[in-house]
């Protein structure tokens, strides 16, 4: 895994597989990189599924920065000898700074509560990482265009995802660590890696106040 640091009190490690959107460098920069990787998948994407994928990730780029996302990355599933038939598919992991009401675990299970009253679909709970308790959220929804980075467009499909809601000590905030996906027969795996993730979260020394996006 490859270490990761945000602008906030906290780092955490990343599957040295994902690529990293750098939120520091232009949507333009970050294109370049992912035509790049694309063109060395083996069998190549073709030249609209490349269009497709660099379109989705200039949209998820301003929609993540927007959102206050302090981290994103992603990672290609496609064909191997083993299942030359597998389709391309891609797994987007992300890190967002979010507001809290109160600090601490004081927020964790009244988060759980308003999570399970907004959310009445998804699987919501509470468990004890290494970084302290976290609210955990389970959510699949039906989307009408794809968001898969390499779909070639259709008709609806489902996106999961998972949340865990992390805490930061001494703050009005939490970190939102995050991994969707299209690719649902590979679910099981995202979860690990989340999991994985979340195991390497450690906080830093208390800083200067950093701003949370509202």
């Amino acid at each position: 895994m490859a270490n990761a640091t945000i602008d906030l009190p906290l780092s955490f490690q990343v599957p040295e597989a994902f690529t990293d959107i750098d939120f520091s460098a232009s949507a333009k920069a970050n294109t370049g990189r992912l035509i790049k990787r694309l063109r060395m998948v083996d069998p190549q994407p073709s030249d609209e599924q490349i269009a497709t994928a660099v379109i989705t990730q200039q949209s998820m780029y301003e929609l993540l920065s927007a959102a206050g996302a302090v981290y994103a990355g992603t990672l290609l599933y496609g064909p191997t000898k083993q299942n030359p038939e597998a389709k391309l598919a891609s797994v987007v992991l992300t890190v967002t700074a979010r507001p809290s009401e109160l600090s601490n675990d004081q927020t964790v299970h009244r988060l759980a509560r308003t999570m399970g009253a907004l959310y009445p679909d998804a699987e919501v709970g509470v468990v004890r990482l290494n970084a302290g308790l976290a609210v955990l959220l389970t959510e699949e929804r039906k989307v009408e265009r794809p968001v898969n980075l390499l779909s070639d467009g259709g008709g609806p499909t489902r996106v999961r995802q998972l949340h865990a809601f992390v805490p930061i000590p001494g703050r009005l905030a939490m970190a939102d660590f995050a991994i969707a996906t299209e690719n649902l027969p590979e679910w099981d795996s995202c979860v690990k890696i989340l999991a994985e993730v979340c195991r390497t979260i450690t906080f830093e020394a208390p800083a200067s106040r950093i701003p949370v996006p509202a």
